[in-house]
């Protein structure tokens, strides 16, 4: 979320967070580098979002009707991907940009995974997918795409490496605002596979933004998105605070790995006036996952300015304010900020982010329509 000014996009993310509105259908997504990075900390190994809206973490594997759907969050950066999380709220200049890159840890993670792969989903495009579809095409579509090409660097490396480890059926990205689509083969002549990979373009008029698929259900009778034995087995043995067995695991999950419709909001919406503003916040549903799992809670670890945040009452603007208050304290209620720092403000009266610098240099330009 850097380089723009984001009062609709947060008016209208809020209406789901604060209950007003639901979405329609469910929805399975993972981090680009335009999401509310500092809400999505919360819930390192995924959770509801809101109602209805599930967000995969840093990495996950979940299953939805028979079918294993995993996905890798963040853009790839060389300079960041070597590291570990780090970042805390509030983010400084540095950290509001690192936050959304991808990392190597989450990267293999995934590797550890054996079973087959349904579907798989990531913001950033394999490095070389290009290779694998039209390239002609694409660069006549997108001409400032060559240098990148020939100095293969368009693309995230560790992105290619799992598409060459998992092995997907169906690989879908985003990030490069074009439709591309491509078949990469894998194995010999008499074993081969495939994944179709199908990126899409920026969700604007006369834009190939949106295609419908049909894929066929493993188990149409399960309707709920359940948890991933052997990727819970992943994460306990990679955070653990107790080393367990898979069936030990299954046993506390109480042999149910249904994903539970636990969303609560961790933090104010905007239909409410709080004070005691937390800069960070502590997220049950990561809470009672890590608990169960027997994991550490990489947020309660990182920081322990987590806090309950106090609501006041909302005012009626119709009543007459009787209290004895200075224009200027007044003022300073009205439009209370949280500092990031000299660069980097969010407004939580005003909802919009402004940043010194408009330009994100992670994204790239769109000038043709």
């Amino acid at each position: 979320m850097s380089g723009i000014t984001l009062k609709c996009s947060l008016l209208e993310s809020d209406d789901y967070y604060s209950g007003e509105k639901v979405a329609p259908v469910l929805t399975i997504f993972v981090g680009g580098n335009h999401e509310s990075s500092s809400y999505l900390w919360e819930l390192p190994f995924g959770g509801w979002v809101c109602p209805n809206i599930y967000y995969l973490g840093y990495a996950g594997i979940i299953s939805y009707k028979g079918l294993r759907v995993g996905g890798i969050s963040g853009i790839y950066n060389e300079r960041h991907y070597y590291l570990e999380h780090f970042e805390i709220p509030p983010f400084n200049n540095v950290s509001c940009r690192s936050i959304y890159h991808t990392r190597k840890i989450d990267a293999d993670k995934l590797k550890k995974i054996n079973k087959p792969i349904d579907i798989f989903f990531s913001h950033d495009w394999p490095l070389g997918i290009y290779k694998y579809g039209d390239l002609t095409e694409l660069i006549k579509r997108k001409p400032f795409f060559k240098q990148d090409i020939d100095r293969n660097s368009l693309g995230s490396p560790c992105g290619m490496e799992l598409l060459r480890h998992l092995r997907p059926s169906y690989w879908f990205a985003a990030h490069l605002h074009v439709k591309f689509s491509a078949i990469v083969p894998h194995g010999k002549e008499d074993q081969i596979k495939y994944t179709k990979f199908l990126a899409l373009d920026k969700c604007l008029p006369n834009r190939d933004f949106l295609q419908i698929l049909e894929i066929m259900e493993n188990d149409p009778s399960v309707t709920d998105l359940s948890y991933d034995l052997e990727w819970l087995k992943v994460l306990n043995s990679t955070h653990f605070v107790e080393k367990l067995s898979e069936s030990e695991i299954a046993d506390a999950f109480g042999n149910d790995l249904k994903i539970p419709q636990n969303f609560e909001r961790s933090a104010p919406s905007q239909l409410d006036n709080a004070v005691n503003v937390a800069t960070c916040y502590e997220n049950l549903q990561t809470t009672a996952f890590c608990n169960k799992l027997r994991i550490m809670n990489p947020c309660i670890l990182k920081s322990a300015s987590c806090k309950q945040t106090v609501y006041e009452p909302i005012k009626n603007p119709d009543e007459i304010d009787i209290e004895l208050e200075s224009e200027n304290v007044k003022r300073q209620e009205t439009s209370r900020v949280l500092n990031l720092d000299s660069n980097c403000k969010q407004s939580i009266n005003q909802n919009e982010i402004f940043l010194k610098n408009p330009i994100n240099p992670d994204e790239i330009a769109i000038d043709e329509i």
